[in-house]
């Protein structure tokens, strides 16, 4: 974090944090990876200590192909202090802070998102790309987001809708695209609409399906079925450059997205 950026960002502050580490703030407990039940999240969170692998592996074999447009936009109408919520390893950026309930190498502040450490009205910016789904209470995370956003402020949010279950370390919910609307319903829409289109939401459904049922009900057999049939597979994910424009793509979409604006 640039030294300019932490001092505005320890301005904001609503409460101490427990303790300072490294220019890293924690206002929860937590170990370096909350343990988790699922073999293949297992597997990730040993991926996600290297995140330039991680990330790189996310984005070429992973199931799941994503539009660029809509987080460009984000970065274009969004200045001055922006969060990134639930940003797991992903490596920094500039003027963005990564934030994270576990202790990640490259997390600046540790909280939960449902309880933001931040004043009312302080913050420019916040995105959060697929981390909805993995809390218990979602509508709590948008208050907290509007509540510190300053008026004007900008948020973004993927959320998922046609994905098979995947915890990190849990996994909760799905949403519609109007689902999506009415959770923002305090926010004025930007813009908003598929993120992930109807073959990213086909072809992870198939992954699974195809790994559950010839592995037998064996975890590790599961696991390596899994990472198999990616390796195969994962070019087909590349279709949605095209048929995430089709009239029908929200119908099966693996992802949508809402740009927002607070009042």
């Amino acid at each position: 974090m640039e030294k300019n950026i932490q001092d505005l960002i320890e301005l904001t502050f609503s409460d101490q944090p427990i303790k300072i580490t490294n220019e890293k703030y924690f206002f929860i407990e937590t170990n370096k990876h909350e343990v988790t039940h699922d073999s293949f999240d297992k597997i990730k969170l040993i991926f996600k200590r290297f995140p330039r692998l991680y990330y790189f592996l996310i984005e070429i074999i992973s199931p799941v192909y994503s539009s660029k447009k809509p987080f460009k936009k984000f970065m274009e109408v969004s200045n001055g202090i922006v969060l990134n919520l639930g940003s797991g390893n992903e490596l920094r950026r500039k003027n963005i802070i990564n934030i994270d309930m576990m202790d990640y190498d490259n997390v600046d502040i540790v909280c939960d998102i449902e309880k933001l450490p931040f004043k009312d009205n302080s913050i420019d910016g916040i995105m959060n790309i697929t981390v909805i789904e993995h809390v218990p209470n979602p509508s709590k995370v948008i208050d907290e987001i509007y509540r510190v956003l300053k008026p004007g402020g900008i948020i973004f949010s993927v959320i998922p809708f046609m994905q098979p279950y995947h915890a990190s370390p849990h996994d909760y919910q799905r949403f519609t695209l109007p689902g999506i609307k009415l959770l923002h319903g305090e926010f004025e829409i930007i813009e908003s609409g598929v993120f992930s289109g109807p073959v990213s939401g086909f072809l992870w459904v198939f992954q699974e399906f195809i790994a559950s049922v010839f592995s037998f009900g064996f975890p590790f057999l599961r696991n390596i079925l899994t990472i198999l049939i990616m390796i195969i597979t994962w070019p087909i994910k590349f279709l949605d450059s095209l048929f995430i424009y089709l009239p029908t793509a929200p119908n099966l979409a693996s992802n949508f997205y809402v740009l927002c604006r607070k009042p």
